[in-house]
Protein backbone atom coordinates (compact mmCIF):
# COMPACT_ATOMS: atom_id res chain seq x y z
CA UNK A 1 0.00 0.00 0.00
CA UNK A 2 2.84 2.40 0.80
CA UNK A 3 4.38 1.79 -2.62
CA UNK A 4 1.06 2.44 -4.37
CA UNK A 5 0.58 5.63 -2.38
CA UNK A 6 4.10 6.77 -3.21
CA UNK A 7 3.59 6.08 -6.92
CA UNK A 8 0.30 7.97 -6.84
CA UNK A 9 1.98 11.03 -5.31
CA UNK A 10 4.85 10.81 -7.79
CA UNK A 11 2.44 10.61 -10.72
CA UNK A 12 0.50 13.61 -9.37
CA UNK A 13 3.69 15.60 -8.86
CA UNK A 14 4.85 14.95 -12.42
CA UNK A 15 1.54 15.39 -14.21
CA UNK A 16 -0.71 17.30 -11.76
CA UNK A 17 -0.85 20.52 -13.77
CA UNK A 18 -1.66 18.68 -17.00
CA UNK A 19 -4.37 16.63 -15.28
CA UNK A 20 -5.88 19.76 -13.73
CA UNK A 21 -6.02 21.55 -17.07
CA UNK A 22 -7.55 18.48 -18.74
CA UNK A 23 -10.23 18.17 -16.03
CA UNK A 24 -10.94 21.88 -16.28
CA UNK A 25 -11.96 21.56 -19.94
CA UNK A 26 -15.37 20.47 -18.69
CA UNK A 27 -18.07 22.93 -19.81
CA UNK A 28 -20.90 22.10 -17.41
CA UNK A 29 -20.77 21.24 -13.73
CA UNK A 30 -23.31 19.71 -11.40
CA UNK A 31 -22.77 22.71 -9.12
CA UNK A 32 -21.38 26.04 -10.31
CA UNK A 33 -20.60 27.24 -6.77
CA UNK A 34 -20.46 25.10 -3.63
CA UNK A 35 -19.45 25.82 -0.05
CA UNK A 36 -17.48 23.56 2.26
CA UNK A 37 -17.62 24.07 6.03
CA UNK A 38 -16.90 22.17 9.22
CA UNK A 39 -19.07 22.80 12.28
CA UNK A 40 -19.60 21.83 15.89
CA UNK A 41 -22.80 22.60 17.82
CA UNK A 42 -24.00 25.45 15.62
CA UNK A 43 -27.47 24.11 14.80
CA UNK A 44 -29.25 27.35 15.74
CA UNK A 45 -27.35 29.19 12.99
CA UNK A 46 -27.28 26.63 10.19
CA UNK A 47 -30.64 27.45 8.58
CA UNK A 48 -30.00 31.18 8.17
CA UNK A 49 -26.49 30.55 6.86
CA UNK A 50 -27.63 28.00 4.25
CA UNK A 51 -30.70 30.01 3.19
CA UNK A 52 -28.65 33.18 2.75
CA UNK A 53 -26.02 31.60 0.52
CA UNK A 54 -28.54 29.52 -1.43
CA UNK A 55 -30.50 32.66 -2.30
CA UNK A 56 -27.45 34.39 -3.78
CA UNK A 57 -26.10 31.62 -5.96
CA UNK A 58 -24.61 28.75 -3.93
CA UNK A 59 -26.11 25.50 -5.16
CA UNK A 60 -24.54 22.94 -2.84
CA UNK A 61 -23.06 22.65 0.66
CA UNK A 62 -20.50 20.06 1.79
CA UNK A 63 -20.80 20.06 5.57
CA UNK A 64 -18.48 18.21 7.94
CA UNK A 65 -19.78 17.55 11.45
CA UNK A 66 -17.19 17.61 14.21
CA UNK A 67 -18.78 15.91 17.26
CA UNK A 68 -21.97 17.99 17.45
CA UNK A 69 -24.54 16.96 20.04
CA UNK A 70 -27.22 19.57 19.32
CA UNK A 71 -30.17 19.43 16.87
CA UNK A 72 -28.08 19.76 13.70
CA UNK A 73 -29.61 16.70 12.01
CA UNK A 74 -33.13 18.02 12.47
CA UNK A 75 -32.10 21.35 10.94
CA UNK A 76 -30.21 19.84 8.01
CA UNK A 77 -32.66 17.04 7.14
CA UNK A 78 -34.83 19.11 4.71
CA UNK A 79 -31.73 20.34 2.87
CA UNK A 80 -30.26 16.85 2.69
CA UNK A 81 -33.55 15.49 1.34
CA UNK A 82 -33.50 18.12 -1.42
CA UNK A 83 -29.95 17.15 -2.39
CA UNK A 84 -28.61 20.59 -1.45
CA UNK A 85 -26.52 19.48 1.54
CA UNK A 86 -24.03 16.61 1.71
CA UNK A 87 -23.28 15.78 5.34
CA UNK A 88 -20.20 13.87 6.46
CA UNK A 89 -19.15 12.90 9.96
CA UNK A 90 -15.66 14.17 10.78
CA UNK A 91 -15.31 13.14 14.39
CA UNK A 92 -12.29 14.76 16.01
CA UNK A 93 -10.42 15.32 12.75
CA UNK A 94 -8.90 18.60 11.63
CA UNK A 95 -10.45 21.38 9.59
CA UNK A 96 -7.64 21.16 7.06
CA UNK A 97 -8.21 17.45 6.50
CA UNK A 98 -11.93 18.09 5.96
CA UNK A 99 -11.20 20.70 3.32
CA UNK A 100 -8.79 18.48 1.44
CA UNK A 101 -11.21 15.56 1.63
CA UNK A 102 -13.88 17.79 0.09
CA UNK A 103 -11.59 18.74 -2.79
CA UNK A 104 -10.60 15.13 -3.46
CA UNK A 105 -14.21 13.96 -3.52
CA UNK A 106 -15.90 16.84 -5.34
CA UNK A 107 -13.41 18.57 -7.63
CA UNK A 108 -15.19 17.26 -10.73
CA UNK A 109 -18.69 18.24 -9.59
CA UNK A 110 -18.18 21.92 -8.70
CA UNK A 111 -16.81 24.73 -10.84
CA UNK A 112 -15.96 26.67 -7.66
CA UNK A 113 -15.79 25.73 -3.98
CA UNK A 114 -15.67 28.36 -1.21
CA UNK A 115 -14.21 27.37 2.15
CA UNK A 116 -15.79 29.37 4.98
CA UNK A 117 -17.21 28.88 8.49
CA UNK A 118 -20.79 29.02 9.75
CA UNK A 119 -20.19 32.49 11.22
CA UNK A 120 -18.97 33.80 7.85
CA UNK A 121 -21.29 35.13 5.15
CA UNK A 122 -19.90 35.41 1.61
CA UNK A 123 -21.53 37.94 -0.73
CA UNK A 124 -21.00 40.78 -3.18
CA UNK A 125 -21.54 44.28 -1.74
CA UNK A 126 -23.24 45.19 -5.02
CA UNK A 127 -26.02 42.71 -4.22
CA UNK A 128 -25.26 40.74 -7.40
CA UNK A 129 -25.67 36.98 -7.56
CA UNK A 130 -22.38 35.24 -6.76
CA UNK A 131 -22.56 33.21 -9.96
CA UNK A 132 -22.58 36.41 -12.01
CA UNK A 133 -19.67 37.84 -10.04
CA UNK A 134 -17.54 34.70 -10.30
CA UNK A 135 -18.12 34.52 -14.05
CA UNK A 136 -15.69 37.47 -14.29
CA UNK A 137 -12.93 35.28 -12.80
CA UNK A 138 -13.24 32.16 -14.93
CA UNK A 139 -9.56 32.44 -15.87
CA UNK A 140 -8.47 32.41 -12.19
CA UNK A 141 -7.72 29.33 -10.09
CA UNK A 142 -8.14 30.82 -6.60
CA UNK A 143 -9.67 34.06 -5.28
CA UNK A 144 -8.93 35.37 -1.81
CA UNK A 145 -11.89 37.20 -0.25
CA UNK A 146 -11.16 39.59 2.61
CA UNK A 147 -13.48 39.63 5.57
CA UNK A 148 -14.96 42.36 7.75
CA UNK A 149 -14.94 41.52 11.47
CA UNK A 150 -18.18 42.02 13.41
CA UNK A 151 -18.51 42.24 17.18
CA UNK A 152 -21.43 41.87 19.59
CA UNK A 153 -23.15 45.13 18.62
CA UNK A 154 -23.76 45.56 22.36
CA UNK A 155 -25.64 42.27 22.83
CA UNK A 156 -24.66 40.55 26.06
CA UNK A 157 -27.28 37.82 25.70
CA UNK A 158 -28.19 36.09 22.45
CA UNK A 159 -31.05 38.02 20.81
CA UNK A 160 -33.86 36.45 18.85
CA UNK A 161 -33.77 36.83 15.08
CA UNK A 162 -31.16 36.59 12.37
CA UNK A 163 -27.43 37.07 12.71
CA UNK A 164 -27.31 39.40 9.71
CA UNK A 165 -29.97 41.67 11.23
CA UNK A 166 -28.82 41.62 14.86
CA UNK A 167 -25.13 42.34 14.36
CA UNK A 168 -24.39 45.45 12.34
CA UNK A 169 -21.36 46.96 14.08
CA UNK A 170 -17.92 46.04 12.83
CA UNK A 171 -14.29 47.05 12.45
CA UNK A 172 -14.15 49.50 9.56
CA UNK A 173 -11.59 49.57 6.75
CA UNK A 174 -9.29 52.19 8.30
CA UNK A 175 -9.37 50.55 11.72
CA UNK A 176 -8.43 47.23 10.15
CA UNK A 177 -5.42 48.80 8.44
CA UNK A 178 -4.25 50.29 11.74
CA UNK A 179 -5.11 47.27 13.90
CA UNK A 180 -2.20 46.18 16.09
CA UNK A 181 -3.92 43.73 18.42
CA UNK A 182 -1.50 41.12 19.78
CA UNK A 183 -3.01 37.75 18.87
CA UNK A 184 -0.07 35.94 20.51
CA UNK A 185 0.24 33.49 17.63
CA UNK A 186 3.90 32.88 18.46
CA UNK A 187 3.43 32.66 22.22
CA UNK A 188 4.64 29.57 24.01
CA UNK A 189 1.30 29.28 25.77
CA UNK A 190 -1.27 28.86 22.97
CA UNK A 191 -4.13 29.26 25.44
CA UNK A 192 -3.67 33.01 25.03
CA UNK A 193 -3.93 32.89 21.23
CA UNK A 194 -6.97 34.71 19.84
CA UNK A 195 -8.35 34.46 16.30
CA UNK A 196 -10.03 37.34 14.46
CA UNK A 197 -7.16 38.85 12.50
CA UNK A 198 -7.85 42.01 10.56
CA UNK A 199 -6.93 41.98 6.84
CA UNK A 200 -7.58 38.26 6.63
CA UNK A 201 -10.26 36.16 4.95
CA UNK A 202 -11.00 32.94 3.12
CA UNK A 203 -10.82 31.61 -0.44
CA UNK A 204 -12.97 30.52 -3.36
CA UNK A 205 -11.09 28.02 -5.50
CA UNK A 206 -11.21 26.05 -8.69
CA UNK A 207 -10.76 22.68 -6.94
CA UNK A 208 -9.10 20.98 -9.89
CA UNK A 209 -6.03 23.18 -9.46
CA UNK A 210 -5.63 22.65 -5.70
CA UNK A 211 -2.76 20.37 -4.75
CA UNK A 212 -3.13 20.99 -1.01
CA UNK A 213 -5.40 23.34 0.93
CA UNK A 214 -4.79 25.10 4.24
CA UNK A 215 -7.44 26.78 6.41
CA UNK A 216 -7.67 30.18 4.72
CA UNK A 217 -6.11 29.61 1.32
CA UNK A 218 -4.42 27.01 -0.88
CA UNK A 219 -1.03 25.84 0.34
CA UNK A 220 0.03 24.43 -3.03
CA UNK A 221 -1.51 24.87 -6.48
CA UNK A 222 -0.92 22.69 -9.53
CA UNK A 223 -0.89 25.84 -11.62
CA UNK A 224 -1.65 29.55 -11.24
CA UNK A 225 -1.60 31.84 -8.19
CA UNK A 226 -3.95 33.07 -5.48
CA UNK A 227 -5.34 36.52 -6.33
CA UNK A 228 -7.65 39.00 -4.62
CA UNK A 229 -10.75 40.55 -6.21
CA UNK A 230 -8.54 43.02 -8.10
CA UNK A 231 -6.33 40.22 -9.48
CA UNK A 232 -3.43 41.14 -7.19
CA UNK A 233 -1.57 38.70 -4.94
CA UNK A 234 -3.02 39.38 -1.46
CA UNK A 235 -1.05 40.44 1.60
CA UNK A 236 -2.56 38.97 4.77
CA UNK A 237 -2.86 39.42 8.52
CA UNK A 238 -2.23 42.91 9.80
CA UNK A 239 0.38 43.91 7.26
CA UNK A 240 -1.10 47.39 6.83
CA UNK A 241 -1.06 47.08 3.05
CA UNK A 242 -3.93 49.04 1.54
CA UNK A 243 -2.77 48.15 -1.99
CA UNK A 244 -4.23 44.63 -1.73
CA UNK A 245 -6.79 44.98 1.07
CA UNK A 246 -10.07 45.31 -0.82
CA UNK A 247 -13.61 43.97 -0.47
CA UNK A 248 -15.77 46.03 -2.82
CA UNK A 249 -16.53 43.18 -5.27
CA UNK A 250 -16.46 40.13 -3.00
CA UNK A 251 -16.65 40.23 0.76
CA UNK A 252 -17.12 38.05 3.83
CA UNK A 253 -18.95 39.30 6.89
CA UNK A 254 -17.27 37.44 9.72
CA UNK A 255 -19.60 37.49 12.73
CA UNK A 256 -16.67 36.73 14.94
CA UNK A 257 -18.26 37.04 18.36
CA UNK A 258 -22.02 37.57 17.97
CA UNK A 259 -23.35 38.14 21.51
CA UNK A 260 -21.07 37.84 24.55
CA UNK A 261 -23.08 34.73 25.43
CA UNK A 262 -22.21 33.27 22.02
CA UNK A 263 -18.57 34.28 22.41
CA UNK A 264 -18.32 32.40 25.70
CA UNK A 265 -19.76 29.30 24.03
CA UNK A 266 -17.30 29.69 21.16
CA UNK A 267 -14.39 29.83 23.60
CA UNK A 268 -15.67 26.75 25.45
CA UNK A 269 -16.20 24.89 22.18
CA UNK A 270 -12.52 25.14 21.35
CA UNK A 271 -10.82 24.98 17.98
CA UNK A 272 -12.16 22.94 15.08
CA UNK A 273 -8.97 23.82 13.26
CA UNK A 274 -6.81 21.89 15.71
CA UNK A 275 -8.41 19.97 18.58
CA UNK A 276 -5.02 19.60 20.29
CA UNK A 277 -4.86 23.29 21.19
CA UNK A 278 -5.23 24.09 24.92
CA UNK A 279 -8.32 25.58 26.53
CA UNK A 280 -8.89 29.16 25.44
CA UNK A 281 -8.50 32.19 27.69
CA UNK A 282 -11.90 33.93 27.71
CA UNK A 283 -10.57 37.28 28.91
CA UNK A 284 -8.36 37.56 25.82
CA UNK A 285 -11.36 36.97 23.52
CA UNK A 286 -13.44 39.54 25.39
CA UNK A 287 -10.56 41.97 24.92
CA UNK A 288 -10.52 41.36 21.15
CA UNK A 289 -14.28 41.83 20.84
CA UNK A 290 -14.00 45.40 22.15
CA UNK A 291 -12.18 46.36 18.94
CA UNK A 292 -14.93 45.11 16.60
CA UNK A 293 -17.81 47.55 17.14
CA UNK A 294 -16.39 50.69 15.55
CA UNK A 295 -18.99 51.54 12.88
CA UNK A 296 -22.41 50.39 11.76
CA UNK A 297 -22.35 48.58 8.42
CA UNK A 298 -25.46 47.16 6.72
CA UNK A 299 -24.05 46.53 3.25
CA UNK A 300 -25.12 42.89 3.45
CA UNK A 301 -28.75 44.07 3.36
CA UNK A 302 -28.30 44.50 -0.42
CA UNK A 303 -27.97 40.73 -0.72
CA UNK A 304 -30.81 39.95 1.68
CA UNK A 305 -33.19 41.40 -0.91
CA UNK A 306 -31.79 39.29 -3.75
CA UNK A 307 -33.61 36.19 -4.91
CA UNK A 308 -31.92 33.24 -6.59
Amino acid sequence: MKIIKLLKHLFGYLFGAQIARYQDRKKKYKNYLSICAIFRNEAIYLSEWIEFHYRIGVSHFYLYNDRSNDQYLEVLAPWIDKGIVTLKDWHGKTQKSAYNDCIDRNKIDSKWIAFIDIDEFLFSPSGDNLKDVLARYNDCVAIFVYWVLYGSSGHVNRPEGKVTMNYTKCMDYESALKDNFDHQWDAEDMSNYVTGWAQDGKSIVNPRFIREYNIHAPKFLWSGVLLNENRVIPVLKNQGNSSTYSYSILRINHYWSKSIEDLKEKVDRGSVCNNKRPKRNLSRWIEREKHLNVVEDKVIFNSLKLKN
